[in-house]
């Protein structure tokens, strides 16, 4: 009986470690799903379509690209061809201030984007992470995992710019680390 305990706690040990990564990545992507919301809710409504510097730096448009950036490629938007003329607020970068949503709207829809998300990554295993990617977007990376790196990076990046817009409007910047 001790025999049988031990191998079948090897055996969920070893089933367990083998999706390790994926795991991994599940959580890394909760944490910055919930930083991105959590920056939105903080951010004064009055400021959030208001321009940071540069017509550029608008909070509304730099948490919709963020949105369309997750949406696209981690809730697999781009495995449907007419991903670009579904979205609601259309091209991201001529996307003017008041043609995008208030925090409230963004949000619901930001949260309908994040439950695609969280049912694709579901999905994902150590073994898919080490496969190539489809043509459509290899130019990011070779592999599922080289993508997820590299969408890290993006919405990271951004994530950044929003906090700087927090720091910038007297607030403290947000990060969620559990």
């Amino acid at each position: 009986l001790i025999g049988l305990l031990k191998k079948r706690t090897q055996t969920e040990r070893n089933g367990y470690m083998s999706d390790i990564m994926a795991k991994d990545l599940r959580e890394q992507y909760r944490k910055t799903f919930s930083t991105v919301r959590k920056i939105v809710e903080t951010f004064p409504e009055e400021r959030w379509r208001e321009p940071h510097g540069d017509i550029y730096y608008i909070p509304c448009r730099i948490a919709y690209h963020i949105a369309l950036v997750i949406d696209r490629f981690i809730a697999d938007g781009y495995k449907d061809r007419d991903f670009q003329a579904k979205v609601p607020y259309g091209n991201w970068a001529e996307a003017k201030a008041e043609a995008l949503p208030d925090r409230a709207e963004f949000l619901a829809y930001y949260d309908g984007i994040i439950a695609r998300a969280e049912k694709v990554l579901a999905d994902i295993s150590d073994e898919a992470l080490k496969a190539p990617l489809p043509q459509e977007i290899s130019f990011f990376a070779e592999s599922l995992i080289g993508l997820h790196m590299c969408m890290m990076r993006e919405i990271s990046d951004h994530t950044g710019e929003l906090n700087k817009m927090l720091v910038d409007n007297g607030l403290e910047d947000v990060w969620v680390y559990k």
